[in-house]
């Protein structure tokens, strides 16, 4: 049973609850007569707090039907008792009408308040992802604006796969700074113009480690997974952790797909950069081991459909 079914079934426990109690106690025994009936306040105040003015609306609706009952059988031959009672039943739906509206803007207001702290939080995320990125472009340029090109692409790739539109933002932040731990690597190792020998390349497959103690702090936490991750093969076989097909996120398996196409398409100091049906081979070869297959195949076509011609640029 879901949350909200429980909390209707609460609300008709307790009115049938109340409804016992006041119903089988004597009128002889006023004061508690009218304590019990003044109990019919709380599941009205409670379907205000959870469900805001219709719930309480409903619920005193639902009281006064049961209310009724006791005024038709205990109150029929007495008409200046039954005029007090009526008014006890509207008064039911006027502290529904003041609990649900004061609920319901309490909620909204919460609501605006969320809103505004989310941009905040966005706003001090953006400036600290282009301080961030722009620290890493001015030891690097290129690895700069490859981070842009993967966003890019991851991005669009994303919202083609009708990924949500906050899980395409958290891709695209990824993307930027996927590759931000390389400012915690030597220069002497990181702008090399030959290949890496196998110590360098060693120290180079610890910059996912080093992202995620840089953006831990910044906040974020499935951005930072998806960075963390998009060194992770489908085999096994990546790094830092080793992770196996389903425990590396999604999204890190889509970001590595963007990443590695565009590390295929780029040229560096010591390589060349391949053709397009190059590219797709030494991917395919790939799908099973260091990229996710299923996703691989939607992403070969998206870009070979023309879609994600110009994701990367």
């Amino acid at each position: 049973m879901n949350v909200r079914y429980g909390r209707i079934a609460l609300l008709l426990a307790g009115i049938l609850l109340v409804s016992l109690l006041h119903f089988t106690t004597s009128t002889s025994v006023h004061g508690w007569h009218v304590f019990f009936r003044k109990l019919y306040f709380l599941p009205i105040v409670m379907a205000a707090i959870w469900f805001g003015l219709r719930g309480a609306l409903l619920t005193a609706a639902a009281t006064i039907a049961i209310y009724a009952v006791h005024l038709r059988l205990n109150w029929a031959n007495a008409p200046m008792e039954r005029m007090d009672q009526f008014g006890e039943m509207g008064s039911f739906v006027i502290l529904a009408m003041v609990t649900g509206v004061l609920m319901t803007l309490e909620r909204r207001e919460k609501e605006r308040a969320d809103r505004i702290e989310e941009t905040a939080r966005r706003k001090r995320i953006g400036t600290a992802v282009a301080a961030l990125t722009e620290t890493l472009g001015a030891r690097d340029p290129n690895t700069r604006d490859h981070s842009k090109r993967v966003a890019r692409l991851a991005e669009r790739f994303a919202a083609f796969l009708g990924w949500s539109e906050e899980i395409c933002r958290d891709i695209y932040l990824a993307g930027i700074m996927h590759d931000i731990g390389k400012v915690g690597i030597r220069d002497d190792v990181l702008l090399k113009p030959e290949a890496l020998t196998d110590e360098e390349r060693q120290k180079i497959m610890e910059h996912p480690l080093i992202a995620e103690r840089i953006l831990a702090p910044v906040g974020f936490e499935n951005v930072v997974r998806i960075v963390a991750a998009h060194h992770e093969n489908v085999d096994c076989g990546g790094y830092p952790k080793g992770l196996c097909g389903d425990e590396i996120p999604p999204a890190g398996r889509l970001l590595a797909i963007a990443d590695t196409y565009d590390a295929l398409r780029s040229g560096r100091s010591y390589k060349g950069a391949m053709a397009e049906e190059e590219i797709r081979r030494v991917m395919e070869e790939m799908a099973g081991k260091k990229l996710d297959r299923a996703l691989l195949k939607k992403f070969l076509d998206y870009h070979s459909s023309g879609a994600g011609q110009s994701s990367g640029q």
